[in-house]
């Protein structure tokens, strides 16, 4: 399997159908498994969307009242990402080739993402201060950047700025 993305692909993209494809540098998805994969992923924010209207207004559980915006959108938002899948698992099943989706560095992405999810909810629980500079680090590390005294730097500059910006200069108080 090939580590480089300028090297000639592997042989499961000669074949008559797209497959998936994973090397540690490569992950290459057809546009149809990726179109059914990223609609379930939609339809569930669209859930959690529905369910955190809750919050919003506790006396009304109908589209009219306050959390009545945020439900109607999550409506709308699972309907799209229900038609979405609907149409990949549709082109899955079709004996026509598909094309392919290329992610270059997909544990990165994969970790990447983690991150981004884990980052709120390590707010709950310790200060700005303290989550967001490790935080950096860590992103930049995952990307690829890994020169240490530009990564302290810019995660330094980063939480200064936000500091004399938000805490400062508006008045705006850091979790």
């Amino acid at each position: 399997m090939p580590t480089n993305v300028d090297e000639p692909r592997p042989e499961s993209f000669e074949r008559e159908r797209a497959t998936v494809v994973l090397t540690s540098r490569l992950l290459s998805l057809p546009v149809p498994l990726l179109d059914v994969l990223v609609g379930a992923i939609f339809m569930l924010m669209a859930l959690f969307l529905w369910i955190g209207a809750d919050y919003i207004d506790r006396s009304n559980t109908g589209l009219v009242g306050p959390g009545g915006f945020p439900r109607g959108v999550a409506l709308i938002f699972g309907a799209v990402s229900l038609a979405m899948a609907l149409r990949g698992a549709i082109e899955l099943r079709s004996s026509r080739s598909a094309a392919t989706v290329e992610f270059v560095q997909p544990f990165a992405v994969v970790a990447a993402m983690i991150m981004v999810v884990a980052y709120p909810f390590l707010l709950g629980f310790f200060n700005y201060y303290l989550v967001t500079g490790p935080w950096l680090i860590a992103l930049f590390l995952i990307t690829g950047f890994r020169r240490p005294l530009p990564m302290l730097l810019c995660a330094a500059g980063f939480l200064v700025f936000a500091k004399l910006v938000f805490e400062m200069l508006m008045g705006i108080p850091l979790p």
